[in-house]
């Protein structure tokens, strides 16, 4: 377990960088919406949590550390890429007169959510480790944490439907 956690730590932050540097790659070529790629990046993060989500695997289990590897995976690779391509978005579609204002609500979104969701998740994982019968507050097993990787699958779900309705004309393409 210590060998699993110290691996998907390092895993977490090369895919974090390999995101950012995939998807500022991808933002800058002529033709592609980066909105368009901002839902395949809510895509990948979604398929990455219902991976984890939808396991079958308990612990101790080596298909529950291959789903968690591609869920660390899939889930830091679409959040560093976000990052990249929501600059991008709001100097398209707002130009740059509020950017600062508008940059700093959408990094108080990590903020707020992890907050939320942090909360809801250790509620999910005491209910279960009470459930289990063990007084100590550990919980072992995927039931642990299946509830919060399906609540965060579905954040990530909405975020994607909401993503459909964005407009694909930016501030500039709009003027011409």
């Amino acid at each position: 377990p210590d060998s699993l956690a110290s691996s998907l730590l390092f895993l977490l932050s090369i895919c974090n960088v390999a995101g950012r540097i995939l998807m500022g790659a991808l933002a800058d070529l002529p033709r592609v919406h980066k909105i368009s790629l901002f839902q395949g990046v809510a895509s990948v993060m979604l398929f990455g949590l219902l991976v984890s989500a939808a396991s079958p695997f308990q612990e101790g289990d080596y298909g529950q550390s291959v789903c968690l590897t591609v869920t660390v995976a899939c889930v830091m690779t679409a959040y560093g890429g976000s990052w990249v391509l929501i600059v991008g978005i709001l100097a398209d579609l707002y130009g740059r007169d509020d950017f600062g204002k508008d940059y700093g609500l959408i990094a108080m979104g990590p903020a707020v959510s992890g907050l939320i969701f942090n909360s809801v998740s250790a509620l999910v994982y005491e209910k279960h480790a009470a459930a289990n019968g063990n007084d100590s507050g550990v919980c072992f097993g995927n039931d642990c944490y299946r509830g919060s990787f399906w609540m965060a699958a579905t954040a990530a779900l909405v975020g994607s439907l909401i993503l459909c309705q964005m407009p694909r004309t930016t501030r500039s393409s709009s003027i011409e």
